[in-house]
């Protein structure tokens, strides 16, 4: 009588004769069943290419600040995620989580940081400036723009963002480059600690919205919530930034000090002018 639940002694996948869990020929996990589980852990690791090495990296992440990139740039790389590809995956399931469970954003605001309604659009024709250039018709191309409450508009800013950041991180890498470049003098490492440091914060920023939904649909008061968390992901973001840069570029505390202070400022200035041209572009493409 065959009992069915043994342990396989061949590999299914080539033949080979099995002498551990994992196939030493072609590396097929012996121990697969056909279940719902399995095939959504299958799913996920092809979407996302999630494994263990993933999660370790996670953890890593959000507990030791700068030990990921500092073990990286050591050359310890097989037990954690490429910077790269834990970057694009965490950087998806942010704004996914942000699309979901974002605060409203669909008001269309003025230059002057008003909300834009139908009689700006009038006199915004009226005094184009140097929007002529690039906008033939500025009113209908506003009233579009407010014909739905912004909705549009927020969602085309919503694909932009990504993209945005995309553009901007290599920029506040190349100041990052700048400010530490006797401490680490490859362009790249700079970029590897930014990407690391930006996959912080979204996985931060991630479950600060997550726990603002939770609290407000019991306790209500969503914007009080949400700034009182903002300000905690902003405070621990300080924090981790310093230890981090400790960490990687062993630099005094006075220059630690100087690079936040760069950091920041690029990080403004870069995002800032990323959104204005990101924005114009969805405004013109509504």
């Amino acid at each position: 009588m065959n009992d069915a639940s043994a342990p396989p002694t061949h590999c299914t996948n080539c033949g080979a004769p099995l002498a551990d869990r994992y196939c030493g020929r072609c590396g097929q996990d012996s121990h697969v069943s056909l279940s719902f589980g399995h095939f959504t852990h299958e799913l996920v690791e092809g979407l996302f290419h999630v494994d263990s090495k993933f999660w370790r990296t996670l953890r890593t992440l959000l507990t030791r600040p700068g030990l990921l990139t500092q073990q990286y740039l050591d050359g310890k790389r097989n037990s954690y995620s490429p910077p790269f590809r834990s970057y694009l995956v965490i950087s998806i399931a942010y704004f996914i989580i942000a699309s979901v469970f974002g605060a409203p954003g669909s008001r269309v605001m003025a230059s002057s940081g008003q909300e834009l309604t139908a009689a700006d659009c009038a006199q915004m024709a009226a005094h184009p400036g140097w929007f002529r250039q690039f906008v033939p018709d500025l009113e209908a191309s506003c009233e579009r723009a407010l014909s739905d409450n912004g909705r549009a508009l927020t969602a085309a800013m919503e694909n932009l963002l990504p993209k945005v950041m995309f553009v901007v991180l290599p920029l506040v890498a190349l100041v990052q480059f700048w400010v530490y470049r006797r401490q680490r003098p490859l362009y790249l490492e700079n970029l590897i600690f930014v990407l690391h440091f930006q996959s912080f914060y979204y996985v931060a920023s991630a479950l600060a919205l997550l726990l603002a939904a939770g609290i407000s649909a019991f306790a209500g008061a969503r914007e009080a919530i949400d700034q009182a968390l903002e300000f905690v992901v902003y405070a621990w973001s300080v924090v981790y930034l310093f230890i981090a840069e400790r960490r990687v570029y062993r630099a005094s505390t006075l220059k630690i000090v100087l690079g936040l202070l760069a950091l920041a400022a690029s990080y403004t200035i870069f995002y800032a002018l990323g959104v204005s041209v990101a924005s114009m572009y969805a405004f013109l493409r509504i």
